[in-house]
């Protein structure tokens, strides 16, 4: 049965679904596709996963404007955003595997999949796992260079990205990491903090776009460079102005250069 939308930002038409995968949770929100001709070449379908403490929210604005060239999927993992909790661990890897499951058991063909922070860990996972089954990779404010891996830096570094912040993307970020808790949050960020995206991305098959904030302090831009010259056909755009969680505050900006990219 579908479940109750989240609230006003949520955008219009979207329907959510909680999917049981190996006894896990994963929450789906779907926004269907707004373009005037569904059947038009550059109908697509793309997969967003949150990063560490997000959820969903954090995607409903570039979601609205993603709509208008096809159907948008936003994720929320187990242990975030109040979906059930599991009671060990799961890494990167385990993440990755039940959103992998899951875009099979809905039947979505060659999707494009976009990751923030930890969720770009995730995404990259997914499609190094599966050759030829994605058609694009996106990857905004990937985490984690060989510089920050430790838990006071990753902090440290979020804090001062916070800054640059809309009050409306801080109030969202805030009630996310209410809903994930702290014991969850400590638990994933070791998770995030032990898997090396820069070994993965050499197996990944499909273009890759990298997305910074040029005020982003967790995915600096000499760390976005080298993501980018790891993978086989990566590159780089850095939107001036923004923080870590550019997808938010700037998602018009986002959104054109995800739809060149799948484009």
């Amino acid at each position: 049965m579908p479940l109750p939308v989240r609230g006003p930002r949520t955008p219009e038409g979207t329907t959510v679904h909680d999917h049981r995968i190996d006894g896990f949770t994963l929450r789906a929100w779907t926004v269907a596709d707004r373009s005037p001709d569904p059947r038009a070449e550059n109908g697509r379908e793309v997969v967003l996963v949150h990063g560490l403490g997000a959820s969903s929210a954090c995607f409903e604005h570039l979601a609205q404007h993603l709509a208008h060239t096809g159907t948008v999927h936003m994720l929320d993992l187990p242990g975030f955003a109040r979906v059930p909790r599991p009671a060990e661990r799961l890494e990167v890897e385990d993440l990755a595997h039940l959103v992998a499951q899951w875009t099979e058991r809905v039947g979505l063909l060659r999707p494009t999949l976009l990751g923030h922070s930890m969720g770009a860990q995730v995404v990259t996972e997914v499609v190094a796992s599966a050759p030829g089954t994605f058609s694009g990779l996106v990857l905004v404010g990937p985490t984690t260079d060989a510089g920050g891996r430790s838990a006071p830096r990753q902090m440290l570094r979020l804090a001062r990205s916070s800054v640059h912040d809309s009050l409306e993307l801080q109030r969202v970020l805030l009630r996310s990491y209410a809903e994930c808790g702290p014991r969850w949050y400590v638990r994933e960020m070791g998770a995030m903090l032990r898997h090396r995206i820069e070994e993965r991305l050499p197996e990944v098959d499909v273009p890759v776009l990298l997305v910074r904030g040029e005020k982003d302090h967790v995915a600096p831009a000499d760390w976005a460079e080298l993501l980018a010259t790891t993978a086989p056909r990566g590159r780089v755009v850095t939107v001036p102005g923004a923080g870590h969680a550019v997808m938010y505050d700037h998602a018009r900006e986002v959104s054109d250069l995800v739809r060149e990219h799948v484009g």
